[in-house]
Order: structure tokens, then C-alpha cells, then sequence
């Protein structure tokens, strides 16, 4: 990644935002913040994004953005409490005026302390996911969260990306922060993007009598991918006229590879790996299944939507995927489902992302802001 460090250099931008991320590797929250980055008016506002791991860089970032490299922790410190890695650790942010500050990585110490430190009027947090649901589900980030929970406490905004992950977030955090600024943001999709990655031409051959069924995402347990081959095997017992492809990368990969072996569905399921460009492939589908456990939105589930896929997701999911509709039985839905044979119409999600760009804007103009 080109690091665009631009110091004091002086900006026509009404407002001075700075935004702190982790690395722009693979990943949800990394392409969530892409696509407002390449859909920010630069016009009005000015963004800083200061980014601890610079090395590798799977996306094609706006070149208004200016692109920082800022000190992580101590790998130590992660077993800290926040409190005192708070007053310990200093990151070399820019001697800057910021109106607002934002930690939109949320699962890190070294970013929200970054946004807390730097010299702005307002600092707000997003929230990714289900946090009350991440913690029961995942060791990992119970033992990571036990340290870093007290970060939330320093914030003034919290900007979760569905009602159903701020739901999730104020009954866990409603008695010490009932008076702070509690808002839903969904993620802003990049249609325009997706239209232009939709020209390209797929590199495999996908057999149009079947129904040609698609997945995108981290393989992990939060995921679900080994709920899915379990439902696959089930539906393979009743029709054989449908093919699953995985799209995506994680530590669960070769674990859910050999469980494919297992439940003898090499026949059945493609393991595609992680691409810059999913959409190619998509246009060839026909649904698009997924089945997580928990989610913070489902961004992927609107982006297959844009492209003009049927969505298959589990009820339990409907709170973070508005306006989609879950189902009950997602394998009696698979043992039914009948392919469109219509051409897909693509959908600019307009209404939708026009919402998004008006929430943002009244976050960032903070003059406006509560």
C-alpha cells in the first residue's frame, strides 16, 4: 500500500474526519469502510485514515483519502486492561484538529486508544456485530473483549450497522452509557463498483441446468459454512441437480474441506478461495445462501441482492439483514426451490444507499450532530 501521509497540508474540506482501522486486508469491516471511503464527498469532508498494518493491501482505495501509518500495541498489551494500556501507549497520530474521530475497527485496543487521543470534538465506535452473541460463541474474542471492554465507556457515538446489533450492544452497555449518542449506520454498497466487476468475464464453467448456489464470506465458526455442507448433504438425499460455490478464505478452511471429503460432497460443493472480484461469479448463480450464526448486517447479502440474486437466509438473521426475509427451514426452502430462467435485473440500491450517505453526512457534520 502507498502510505499518502499529507501532515498539516491544508484541505478545502468543511470538516476534518479521522478514521482508525487496523489493516485493510480481507475482510467485512475493511470493505465496509472501502466503500465510504470511495463514496465520501471529498467536497465536504476530509478524511484521515490512520492504518496500523500497511503491508498488505487487498483493495483499491479513493486517492482523496489520506492513507497514515499509526504504531500498534504491544501483542503483550492485548492482555492489559484498557485503562492502563490507556495511559501507557501513545500513538504517533498528527498534531491535528479533528471534528470527529472514529475507532472503526472496534475490535482492537490500539485504534479506539487513537481515536480517543487525537484532538478532535467528537469520538465515536462502530459496531460489526452481535457482540452479546460473539462473546457466548467465540473464546477468542471473550478473552480479548474482557480486557478491552472498557473502551466503550470513553466514546460519545455509537454507530452500529443494523438494529439488531445495537439492540444486542445497549443491553449489554445500557446502565453506564444510557446518555451517550446510540445510532444504526448500515453499510454503504458499492453498486457502481459492482456493476463495473460485473463486466468481467468468469473463469469457470458453471452448468446452467442446475441450480448453481453461492456463499461469500470468512470461513469461521461465526459463518456457519459447516451448518451449510451439513444442510447441502441433507438436500443432496432428495435432488441432484444443484452445485454449492464458496467464495472466501479463513482459519476454518481446510477443517470445512475436509468435511466436505467426509460428507462426500466433492461433487457437490467448489471452493473458490478469496477474490477481488466475487461478482464475476455471481452473475452466474442463481441463490445466494447464507447461513451465519450471527451477523452484525449481512453486507454481502445486499450486494448478491444488487446483482440480482434470490437471498436464502435463516430467520434468525432477518434483524441484521432488513429488508430481506428469512425462513423457517432453509433446507425444505433448498428442496423446493425452483431456478428464475429470466435474466437478473441489477438493482442500484439508490433509496438505500442515499439513507446512508444522509446518516453519514449528519454524523460527520458535527455542528449538526447531537
Amino acid at each position: 500500500m502507498k502510505v499518502r501521509n499529507v501532515e498539516m497540508k491544508k484541505t478545502e474540506a468543511k470538516k476534518n474526519i479521522a478514521i482508525f482501522v487496523d489493516n485493510f486486508n480481507v475482510g467485512g469491516i475493511q470493505k465496509s469502510l472501502i466503500n465510504l471511503l470511495n463514496n465520501n464527498d471529498y467536497s465536504k469532508w476530509n478524511i484521515d485514515v490512520y492504518v496500523a498494518d500497511c503491508k498488505n493491501n487487498f483493495f483499491d482505495i479513493n486517492k482523496n483519502a489520506n492513507i497514515i501509518e499509526f504504531n500498534k500495541v504491544s501483542p503483550i498489551l492485548k492482555f492489559v486492561p484498557f485503562n492502563i494500556v490507556y495511559k501507557i501507549y501513545q500513538p504517533n497520530i498528527l498534531k491535528k484538529e479533528y471534528d470527529l474521530a472514529i475507532d472503526f475497527d472496534s475490535y482492537q485496543m490500539h485504534t479506539a486508544i487513537g481515536a480517543l487521543k487525537c484532538n478532535s470534538k467528537k469520538k465515536a465506535i462502530w459496531i460489526h456485530n452481535d457482540i452479546p452473541i460473539k462473546i457466548r460463541e467465540e473464546y477468542k474474542y471473550r478473552i480479548l473483549h474482557f480486557f478491552f471492554k472498557k473502551k466503550y465507556d470513553y466514546f460519545d457515538t455509537y454507530c452500529a450497522v443494523s438494529q439488531g446489533a445495537l439492540d444486542s450492544f445497549k443491553n449489554i452497555n445500557k446502565e453506564k452509557n444510557a446518555n451517550k449518542e446510540y445510532l444504526v449506520i448500515p453499510n454503504y454498497i458499492d453498486t457502481k463498483e459492482i456493476a463495473n466487476k460485473l463486466k468481467e468475464n468468469c473463469d469457470i464453467k458453471v452448468e446452467k441446468e442446475k441450480v448453481n448456489i453461492v456463499t461469500v464470506g470468512r470461513l469461521c465458526h461465526q459463518k456457519g459454512i459447516d451448518i451449510m455442507l451439513n444442510n447441502i448433504k441433507q438436500l443432496s438425499l432428495e435432488r441432484k441437480d444443484f452445485h454449492l460455490y464458496i467464495i472466501g478464505d479463513g482459519e476454518d478452511k481446510e477443517k470445512l474441506i475436509e468435511e466436505t471429503k467426509k460428507l462426500d460432497l466433492e461433487n457437490y460443493v467448489t471452493f473458490l478461495g478469496n477474490q477481488k472480484n466475487p461478482f464475476k461469479y455471481l452473475k452466474e448463480m442463481d441463490l445466494f445462501y447464507l447461513s451465519s450464526r450471527y451477523e452484525g448486517q449481512g453486507m454481502v447479502i445486499l450486494e448478491a441482492k444488487s446483482v440480482g440474486l434470490d437471498i436464502l437466509i435463516p430467520k434468525h438473521l432477518e434483524k441484521y439483514c432488513p429488508p430481506i426475509k428469512g425462513v423457517d427451514d432453509t433446507l425444505l426452502y433448498l428442496e423446493k426451490y425452483k431456478k428464475n430462467n429470466k435474466s437478473k435485473k441489477f438493482d442500484d440500491l439508490k433509496d438505500y444507499n442515499d439513507s446512508i450517505r444522509e446518516k453519514l453526512d449528519n454524523l460527520f457534520d458535527v455542528t449538526n450532530s447531537k
